[in-house]
């Protein structure tokens, strides 16, 4: 039973279930997002063997990723000792112990110490410059949604020590922030490959989009003509058929 300050939610499927804090941050439609972009860049390819997810939280995106069938094996690197005991717990009770490692640190530290390249990796980085707006006294929220740790261009920069060349690097983001980030990709090496973007419904503006950017590539990989548009919800506020299998095994909700 989750403890006094806990809930534990299922997810995805009926045998999927996630602690979260009660009061501190919780996961939103943006993993479920990251989890399904992931997997979807990364089912035809083959050639990956090991993936690392920046600021992994309470595990529900490498999770959830490992139950749509993603192969490689994950090291999650996570800075909050609260976020990682969560991390730690959810792992284990979802009998993932084998295939994701929960790695209790910063990750510029991380990048900066570790000899392993990877081949993927992956986040759903802070968005919030750590000067704007008002800053949540959660530390849990603050962390997760301000730069205070670290924002995606630091990300991108710590991750050419351990991506290896050619590696892909996988993020979701506001779509208002997409000129920072594509800036932020090229002035490190990167090169987009892959974008979509997720909007609520048929009348709105996309809110957020999901790009995988590859490290190394001196020839143009994207093209604006190449971008995909996703609505998540049809005319009548349920899911659509993309936002069912956002979130949901097989689309749909048992």
């Amino acid at each position: 039973m989750p403890g006094p300050e806990l809930t534990l939610n299922k997810i995805f499927n009926d045998f999927t279930e996630l602690y979260q804090s009660k009061n501190g941050y919780r996961f939103n439609s943006d993993s479920m997002i990251l989890s399904w972009f992931v997997n979807r860049i990364c089912q035809n390819s083959g050639s990956e063997n090991s993936a690392l997810e920046i600021g992994a939280g309470s595990g529900i995106v490498s999770i959830v990723l490992k139950r749509r069938g993603f192969l490689p094996k994950i090291d999650c690197v996570e800075i909050q000792e609260p976020m990682f005991e969560l991390l730690e717990k959810n792992v284990a009770y979802n009998g993932l112990g084998n295939e994701i490692t929960p790695i209790f640190s910063d990750f510029i530290t991380f990048a900066a110490e570790k000899r392993k390249k990877y081949d993927i990796i992956f986040a759903n980085p802070p968005y919030f410059a750590s000067k704007s707006g008002h800053i949540n006294i959660d530390s849990e929220k603050a962390l997760a949604k301000h730069e205070v740790a670290g924002s995606l261009a630091d990300f991108f920069a710590a991750s050419t020590n351990i991506l290896r060349k050619g590696g892909k690097f996988i993020v979701v983001f506001p779509a208002s922030r997409l000129q920072f980030a594509l800036f932020s990709a090229a002035q490190h090496g990167f090169t987009l490959k892959n974008i979509a973007f997720f909007r609520e419904n048929a009348e709105t503006k996309p809110a957020t989009f999901a790009a995988s950017f590859v490290l190394g590539s001196e020839t143009a990989l994207f093209s604006l003509s190449d971008a995909e548009f996703f609505e998540l919800r049809d005319p009548n506020g349920g899911y659509s058929g993309v936002g069912m299998k956002i979130m949901y095994e097989n689309g749909r909700n048992n």
